[in-house]
């Protein structure tokens, strides 16, 4: 396997990191996919999918690239430069409202209530505990405009935050302990398994899923609409591959714990003790997409915009 990292801060379809994952076996006639994933638990479904070999065995030859955020990786397969995004559906409703339709094919993390993988953190050190403590501070979350950034809002509003005296600014994930043990950032929102991997100079303050709702899809794999109109049959099996790794790793997390340390650059320790996500093993429902996005009509500036609209039903 090459694993090579490129980055281009003037093109969002600029790889910031790119795995070649596995060569088409001997003899073997598989299609060539190109994949977008991000770091962390939520989208490490494809990481198990080639571990298991469950691109092959679907037909696919897969070459992943993991960027930053949804905004990028829609940005992405926008532009053809991949067949497969990954991430919330906040920009994905931006987009539709600019019609550029992308069509949810399957969910990755849903969120069921606590424990979360999801929560806002700050320094070790520090006196914070809510939103009213945060007034007139930094703070960090992984996407401006993303789900991230609007959990993170409604939770600063819920526990006494004053929005228009804090300032919200972007930073990757795997970076944002760092900011808050530096003292850039008074808190930050972050997942795992940065969570659990920052405990030693950081503490939760907060869980940053809970204002959203109850039941809700968090993140989800997407496809251009033109491009599942092409290739309706491939559409088919990646949905229904997506779906069998998800079965597979709710129940064998003792096996995906090496696997997720592996390409998240963690311990397995830290893997098999932090709060992993649950994975959707259904087809994407509006009912929990919709949460997520009425939350960016009520804290951002987005319309309302219909999740039903963003679901393929091929």
């Amino acid at each position: 396997m090459l694993f090579t990292r490129r980055a281009s801060l003037a093109a969002m379809t600029s790889l910031l990191a790119a795995a070649r994952l596995g060569a088409a076996a001997e003899g073997a006639d598989l299609t060539p996919l190109a994949y977008g994933t991000m770091l962390g638990d939520a989208g490490a479904e494809s990481f198990y999918a080639y571990e298991q070999g469950y691109f092959k065995d679907a037909g696919f030859d897969a070459k992943l690239t993991v960027l930053n955020n949804t905004a990028s990786l829609a940005s992405a397969v926008a532009g053809d430069s991949l067949a497969v995004g990954f991430g919330s559906c906040i920009p994905i409703g931006r987009a539709f409202l600019r019609g550029i339709n992308f069509k949810y094919i399957a969910p990755a993390s849903i969120y069921d209530g606590p424990p979360t993988p999801n929560v806002v953190m700050s320094a070790k050190n520090a006196t914070y505990t809510s939103g009213k403590d945060l007034n007139g501070q930094v703070v960090a979350v992984n996407g401006l405009n993303d789900l991230t950034h609007y959990e993170t809002l409604a939770w600063l509003d819920q526990t006494g935050g004053d929005l228009k005296q804090i300032r919200v600014i972007e930073i990757p994930f795997p970076e944002i302990p760092v900011a808050l043990a530096q003292g850039r950032v008074a808190a930050g929102s972050l997942a795992e398994p940065f969570t659990t991997a920052a405990l030693d100079t950081c503490k939760v303050i907060g869980d940053a899923a809970a204002p959203v709702g109850k039941h809700y899809q968090v993140t989800g794999w997407f496809c251009s609409e033109a491009w599942l109109q092409k290739n309706p049959a491939d559409g088919k099996k990646l949905q229904a591959m997506l779906l069998q790794t998800a079965k597979w790793a709710n129940a064998h997390h003792a096996l995906t714990a090496p696997i997720l340390a592996k390409y998240n650059k963690v311990s397995v320790e830290v893997a098999m003790k932090m709060t992993r996500s649950k994975y959707g093993e259904t087809k994407p429902q509006a009912a929990l997409l919709q949460p997520v996005l009425d939350l960016a009509s009520k804290y951002g500036d987005m319309p309302h915009v219909s999740a039903a609209d963003l679901i393929w039903n091929g």
